[in-house]
């Protein structure tokens, strides 16, 4: 049984994996990037790492998915605009091939992990999700009656970006106004708790932090695992997650998914961020569906990419 090799391309390294035929990950390692010649550098890099531990790339590896940050162009395996790796319409199928002498597949990595969820995690029992991937930013995707939409040139799924009427508070990096990302992800609802207790001399939430200046989102999730229904706390988190719970409303009332499905470091506020978004999402969506929708957090973590990225690569024919 032949193996995907699966690259999910970060900013400072790659996390390299082996996916079998049925979702498993047997093996996993990392690569330090060179910025100037990033694949070169995978490649060398790879084909020492499988040799050291028993694997013969030209025997055992059948396809290699890759999954990278920003707008990817799927279907050419072109990332048209990387603003974390500063890559413009870079052919990475292209170079990749040339060195890999194997078929090459690029994704984008949130749509990389929904599919990761949907081969074998907490998805798996639904045909239609929308999924969030919320870390440091934000981004997702959307699978209906079983296969990812990309959208015409692969750029679905950009929920952190594009503008609206979400939020006025913070500018985005991105140049457009109301974007969620500067509030709801895990940096802006920290920037957001420092900004607001700041703001205010004796916040009734400081007296949880040590030090308002230097406050984390780990220490935010420890604020929860400590006390029960830290009131002030969670009125602040709500505030944070607005922005973020109006755009779950309205891509809910505009598609009606089975589920809805976080990712990524908001989800170790585990059931107290869904508990919140369920309460607040009443707000926008008519009683009788908000009462039906299910909202869960992703079962695979870290590894979700990875074997999204090999789902796409064995199965590329019937995802779009």
């Amino acid at each position: 049984m032949k193996l995907v090799l699966v690259i999910e391309v970060g900013i400072s390294a790659s996390k390299v994996g082996l996916v079998n035929q049925y979702g498993d990950l047997q093996a996993q390692f990392s690569v330090d990037h060179q910025k100037d010649r990033i694949i070169p550098n995978l490649y060398e890099k790879i084909i020492d790492g499988l040799e050291t531990i028993g694997i013969n790339y030209d025997d055992d590896i059948e396809k290699v998915g890759i999954a990278i940050p920003g707008y990817v162009d799927h279907m050419l395996g072109i990332i048209r605009y990387s603003a974390n790796l500063e890559l413009t319409n870079y052919n990475i199928k292209e170079e990749a091939e040339e060195l890999f002498k194997k078929q090459i597949f690029v994704i984008n990595d949130a749509n990389a992990s929904a599919l990761g969820e949907f081969w074998t995690g907490v998805a798996k029992q639904y045909d239609s999700i929308i999924f969030y991937y919320i870390d440091s930013g934000i981004g997702g995707a959307v699978i209906t009656e079983g296969k990812l939409s990309p959208g015409a040139r692969g750029f679905a799924g950009e929920f952190g970006h594009g503008g609206g009427m979400f939020q006025d508070k913070y500018d985005c990096v991105c140049g457009l106004k109301g974007c969620i990302e500067p509030m709801s992800s895990t940096t802006g609802i920290v920037n957001h708790f420092k900004k607001s207790l700041k703001s205010k001399k004796n916040h009734p939430a400081s007296s949880y932090f040590n030090n308002i200046e230097t406050i984390t989102f780990k220490e935010i999730v420890e604020v929860f695992e400590n006390n029960e229904d830290p009131i002030e706390v969670i009125l602040l988190l709500q505030e944070a997650v607005e922005p973020l719970v109006m755009h779950m409303a309205t891509m809910q009332n505009a598609l009606d998914p089975e589920a809805i499905i976080l990712a990524g470091g908001l989800t170790q506020l585990d059931q107290h961020i869904i508990k919140i978004i369920k309460k607040n999402i009443k707000k926008y969506i008519i009683e009788m569906f908000a009462e039906e929708l299910t909202i869960e957090n992703a079962q695979l973590g870290n590894d979700s990419a990875m074997i999204g990225s090999a789902y796409y690569a064995l199965n590329d024919w019937k995802i779009f």
